[in-house]
């Protein structure tokens, strides 16, 4: 009979945490699948701009626009550096060159274009440039959320979240 009373007496000890963990443990688990998912696409961000610089370091160099298809050059140099984190299909990249500083700084202070379902649409890529001009390379991503409650508190209505890269800089003499 000790026994079972004890046993009661310790269930009743147990289910006062049961009941703790239901009431604040879903809001734990909320709020570590979102430190783990925003880590995820800050990852992603670091990702993109590491892949954004290296493809853009070609084209300064020159070695992108002596290439056979310069634009091909540089997706394959940008897919490359990605590999299977982000998929090349969802890469929407655009290279544009100008003579002076202020020209290149209206174009990176300028909104991107989207098409009516709201997708950025690029301006293209416009072979890189020559020797001494400036260059505004931008990659974008649009990252969708695992957890789409997540992403509509992070992203918007959408439940993604858009990536930019940017990178300027002037050709060197080649």
């Amino acid at each position: 009979m000790g026994r079972i009373r004890r046993f009661l007496r310790d269930l009743g000890e147990d289910g006062v945490a049961v009941i703790e963990f239901g009431l604040i443990g879903s809001a734990y688990i909320l709020m570590l699948v979102a430190a783990i998912e925003v880590g995820y696409m800050l990852f992603v961000q670091a990702a993109l701009d590491n892949a954004a610089r290296d493809a853009a370091r070609q084209i300064r160099t020159g070695q992108v626009q002596t290439a056979g298809n310069p634009a091909n050059a540089f997706k394959t140099l940008l897919c490359n550096d990605l590999g299977s984190l982000i998929p090349c299909a969802s890469l929407v990249y655009q290279s544009t060159s100008f003579w002076n500083w202020s020209s290149a700084q209206s174009q990176v202070d300028a909104p991107l274009t989207r098409d009516k379902n709201g997708n950025v649409v690029g301006t293209g890529f416009d072979g890189g440039g020559s020797s001494g001009e400036i260059e505004v390379v931008q990659v974008t991503y649009n990252y969708p959320f695992f957890t789409p409650w997540i992403g509509s508190l992070l992203g918007g209505s959408t439940g993604s979240a858009l990536l930019v890269s940017t990178v300027v800089f002037q050709n060197e003499p080649y």
